[in-house]
């Protein structure tokens, strides 16, 4: 029954992170497409449809929604917007967000549009050095948290009536409760300690 309660959602979620970072990874190489459309002539929307045909999923499965949303009536800023609130990317959102000021003040969007891709890459590439100096932070709040349930396991298992003491008298559930709480502020704190945010 747990299985078939939380199974489902854990799955879902797994997939929706990694379809996330999946969009949010093609997005400079998008944009640069997008930008190399644009410097040849086309318009946004043609550049779009070229994204359509020559990108990758989910970028052009996205794009595609945004097209027949456009063909239906909506604007293509607001399909664009919608492609940024389904997958909540601030990333995309400044692009939607540049777009709309581009057509208000007007400007080169090609530009634009490798600016905001350059200003991506390096984003990404400061990301992926921040979580290769916080993984040994990340292993040893792992280690630190996980240590003392699987030592507690092991005791059970290994010397049953020397541990369940702690489970049938008093003082022994309140020290039981007291680790635990102390445990989880610690692995919190150590949690917060190595997540950088770029």
């Amino acid at each position: 029954m747990a299985l078939g309660a939380f199974g489902p959602w854990f799955y879902l979620g797994f997939r929706r992170k990694r379809r996330k970072k999946k969009f949010e990874g093609s997005l400079p190489d998008t944009l640069q497409l997008m930008s190399g459309s644009l410097a040849a002539g086309l318009s946004l929307a043609q550049s779009v449809d070229t994204i359509v045909r020559e990108a990758s999923e989910p970028i052009a499965g996205e794009f595609r929604k945004v097209l027949i949303e456009t063909r239906l009536g909506l604007s293509l800023e607001t399909a664009l917007q919608g492609v940024a609130d389904r997958f909540q990317s601030k990333d995309f959102d400044w692009v939607v967000m540049a777009i709309n000021i581009q057509r208000q003040v007007g400007g080169n969007l090609a530009e634009l549009l490798n600016t905001v891709a350059a200003t991506m890459r390096e984003r990404e590439y400061m990301r992926r050095q921040v979580a290769a100096l916080a993984a040994e932070g990340k292993l040893s709040a792992m280690v630190l948290g996980g240590l003392p349930p699987a030592f507690l396991l092991y005791l059970l298992m290994a010397n049953h009536s020397y541990v369940i003491v702690l489970f049938t008298r008093p003082l022994g559930i309140l020290m039981l409760v007291g680790g635990a709480v102390i445990l989880s502020v610690g692995v919190f704190w150590m949690s917060r300690i190595v997540k950088v945010e770029v």
